[in-house]
């Protein structure tokens, strides 16, 4: 009987595919929070971004961590962070458009107030939704990638 053995895209590179996870993560939620700033906030485009997000997210995931069990669930929180953080840099685009401040200095230096803007102005229950959609496709792309 002859053993199989995995291919090298299958073997499992949890640290391979961590990284690229958190790239993927980083770079949808700056892009997606920058596009979201720019056209402002009207309450659906939140379910757009969750759910590319999530799919980037989970794709990169699975594509590059191979057969890693636990990658797919770490996909869960980053996706959620990520659209978290793609609605904070939104808001800090639309308030610096808005100021006189460049949106790396309202993100950071004026992070306090971005927090309070998104959470009174822009945070709703759709978007917890989403979240969870997100977090829910990056999980379900990961895993579906390995296989």
């Amino acid at each position: 009987m002859i053993a199989s053995v995995p291919s090298a895209a299958q073997a499992p590179r949890p640290a391979r595919g961590l990284a690229a996870g958190i790239a993927a993560a980083l770079l949808g939620a700056v892009v997606f929070g920058f596009i979201q700033g720019k056209i402002g906030h009207r309450g659906q485009e939140v379910g757009y971004w969750a759910l590319c997000i999530g799919l980037l997210t989970g794709a990169a995931l699975g594509k590059l961590g191979g057969r890693a069990p636990l990658l797919a669930l770490v996909g869960i929180p980053l996706a959620v962070v990520s659209v978290s953080l793609a609605q904070l840099i939104g808001a800090a685009v639309l308030m610096g458009d808005e100021s006189s401040w460049p949106t790396s200095d309202t993100l950071i230096k004026h992070f306090g107030l971005v927090a309070d803007y998104w959470h009174d102005h822009i945070l709703g229950r759709n978007d917890i939704t989403f979240y969870a959609v997100a977090g829910a496709e990056s999980y379900l792309v990961a895993k579906r990638v390995t296989e």
